[in-house]
């Protein structure tokens, strides 16, 4: 029953290639080696960032539709780490001199992640209680298996140390989650359909 969605959140977060973003100037610290590695960094934190706050709407969203605590307690710490996650992705941005921009709707890439999230926005606003948390849930899960293949590809290609560290860090941390929310999946899901 497992719907593929891809649609990366940083429920945790994240997709290459948007090519709506924009590298503002050249790096102010000189951290990024290259202005095309740059760019390719500002793109994938512009992404993180709106597919961030996307993830902290869902949160809000699910403490009201869910029936499930689990759920509820999961989306609530989703969007206390999202948060925090998102302040540290900020702060990394304007070190290296990089705009956070919008997602481009004129692009083919960024009109699709918005309207992908557009989409899973009206579908679980239309659900409440089970339905809300199997579909939910299974967002959530479907995210972060392609958030941890952008961190990972992310992480592959910058040479910054401490960018390089963060990604690592979230990486981990995207897999953690990952691991709760599968558990979660599979007890609100039991033995159904």
């Amino acid at each position: 029953m497992l719907r593929k969605s891809f649609v990366p959140m940083f429920m945790s977060l994240f997709i290459t290639g948007i090519t709506g973003a924009a590298f503002a100037s050249p790096p102010a610290s000189g951290h990024a080696d290259t202005p095309e590695r740059a760019a390719k960094l500002g793109e994938t934190l512009s992404v993180l960032h709106a597919v961030g706050q996307w993830s902290i709407n869902l949160s809000e969203m699910a403490d009201k539709r869910a029936k499930s605590d689990l759920v509820k307690n999961y989306a609530d710490a989703m969007a206390r780490a999202n948060s925090t996650t998102d302040t540290k992705l900020v702060s990394i941005a304007q070190r290296d001199g990089i705009d956070i921009v919008p997602l481009n709707p004129q692009t083919e890439e960024g009109r699709s992640l918005l309207d992908r999230i557009k989409a899973e926005t009206v579908l679980l606003g239309s659900l409440e209680g089970d339905a809300f948390d199997k579909e939910y849930m299974t967002l959530v899960t479907n995210t972060q298996q392609s958030v941890i293949h952008v961190l990972e590809t992310s992480k592959a290609s910058t040479t910054d140390p401490e960018v390089k560290q963060w990604l690592g860090g979230m990486t981990t941390t995207v897999q953690n989650r990952l691991k709760t929310a599968q558990d979660i999946l599979a007890k609100i899901y039991g033995d159904k359909i």
